[in-house]
């Protein structure tokens, strides 16, 4: 299924549900920001072993799998899809970035860890790992 502007895009649910358990308070957050800017979409949620690993060795993760906050179902990638076309925008992320939950970290602000403005994830994703609120996806 594609994405659509709806508000209640049924293309980045799939994605979601690609690996169970993914972490519903930033599912929740995601969804609530999505029907009021609803060309906001995501790319990527949960990312297992062989995924997290295909994303390190071509440079769009800086992480091997058990390192990133997407092997437990912690953070999302997301775009703009604006006229059919996927754009990453700074305007855009700006604009819906100033209603950022005050437990999600985004890597295109300014001063984050590493730039990446697509990426989304909770800030206590080590913690709620550690204490096995969090697993790590296959």
């Amino acid at each position: 299924m594609s994405h659509q502007n709806n508000g209640q895009c049924e293309g980045c649910l799939q994605i979601f549900q690609k690996y169970p358990g993914f972490y519903q308070p930033l599912q929740d957050w995601f969804f609530g920001i999505q029907a009021r800017f609803p060309t906001f979409h995501i790319s990527c949620a949960g990312r297992g072993q062989i995924d997290q690993e295909a994303c390190f060795a071509k440079h769009a993760s800086n992480a091997h799998w058990g390192q990133s906050a997407h092997n437990v179902n912690a953070a999302i990638d997301t775009f703009f899809m604006i006229d059919g076309q996927y754009r990453l925008d700074r305007n855009l992320f700006d604009n819906v970035m100033q209603n950022l939950d005050s437990m999600l970290s985004w890597y295109g602000a300014i001063g984050c860890e590493y730039f990446e403005l697509p990426h989304i994830e909770m800030k206590n994703w080590k913690q709620l790992y550690s204490s096995g609120i969090l697993k790590l996806v296959e």
